[in-house]
């Protein structure tokens, strides 16, 4: 399938470059012509918006396999749960998620209502905790809102410093500050 195999090829160029490539240099990767590209993607942000969709398709199926997994503790569920990310992000720099907010607008808003709206298993798994002595009452759309406030914050100061943490690194250190402050002592 050349589609898969262009964004397969779109991938490591986000990887390597962030999102400054273009539709000439991943042709020129894939061993096709640009023409064909353009058959398969009307334009570079078609293109992104396609992997874009599918991290959000796979993040939603990896989040009901976090959910189901009996060897998983609520705690565990929960964990995981915030350091979600699609297997092909996890070691995106949180600088291109800047530079899709920034240069990408209409996919963005895309990723970004995934990440305002896909909060369903974290309430559930939080209210378990609660209901198991593990977690403290708090108000839990602060702590969603807290925790999208500090990603969108990260965002911003990797692209004003970029080489920092991996969005992976980030993540693990926002969700480690964000449960450990709520644990029961």
């Amino acid at each position: 399938m050349m589609k898969q195999r262009i964004l397969a090829q779109a991938k490591q160029q986000i990887f390597k470059r962030g999102f400054r490539f273009t539709m000439a240099e991943m042709a020129k990767q894939c061993g096709i012509s640009t023409k064909t590209i353009y058959e398969c993607y009307t334009s570079k942000e078609e293109l992104i918006r396609d992997l874009v969709e599918q991290a959000i398709d796979e993040a939603k199926e990896r989040e009901q396999a976090i959910l189901s997994d009996r060897k998983l503790g609520t705690m565990e569920k929960l964990q995981a749960l915030l350091v979600l990310l699609p297997q092909d992000f996890q070691f995106f720099d949180i600088t291109h998620l800047y530079e899709l907010q920034r240069y990408y607008p209409e996919v963005w808003a895309i990723l970004n209502l995934f990440l305002e709206e896909q909060w369903d298993g974290v309430r559930q798994m939080i209210g378990e905790g609660q209901a198991e002595g593990l977690l403290e009452k708090f108000n839990t759309s602060l702590f969603i809102q807290m925790y999208i406030g500090g990603l969108y914050r990260l965002m911003e100061q990797a692209s004003a410093n970029p080489g920092g943490l991996t969005l992976r690194e980030a993540l693990d250190e926002l969700v480690d500050i964000l449960v450990n402050g709520i644990k029961r002592r």
